[in-house]
């Protein structure tokens, strides 16, 4: 039998919640939990779920998932030749990125 843990705040958590997703789903939730600086989508998604603002926190796995992020658009945006999928895309991670840094912003985090 596994040792009961109990959370951050000294509740049992003893329920799971499981849900399927696509895809891209999949990678928009695994971007944002990167993106943010969640340490587990479970954090992210109690956060979100529960309409608790989810707030970014700021550490080095965050630099480094803007960085890669911002080098795969460009290196699209440099191969695209026209407004199309790619570009909804693109569209899509740069409203994220620009609203998670305009937080930090108003916090004067940055």
């Amino acid at each position: 039998m596994s040792h009961k843990n109990k959370n951050d705040k000294n509740r049992w958590r003893n329920k799971t919640v499981a849900f399927r997703v696509s895809q891209e789903e999949w990678d928009e939730i695994e971007k944002s939990v990167n993106l943010c600086g969640y340490q587990t989508k479970q954090d992210y998604i109690l956060d979100s779920l529960l309409s608790r603002s989810v707030k970014a926190v700021g550490n080095p796995l965050m630099l480094v998932t803007f960085r890669k992020e911002l080098r795969q658009i460009i290196d699209i945006l440099e191969q695209s030749e026209s407004g199309d999928e790619t570009e909804e895309m693109l569209l899509t991670s740069t409203k994220r990125m620009l609203e998670i840094l305009e937080a930090f912003a108003k916090e004067g985090d940055i």
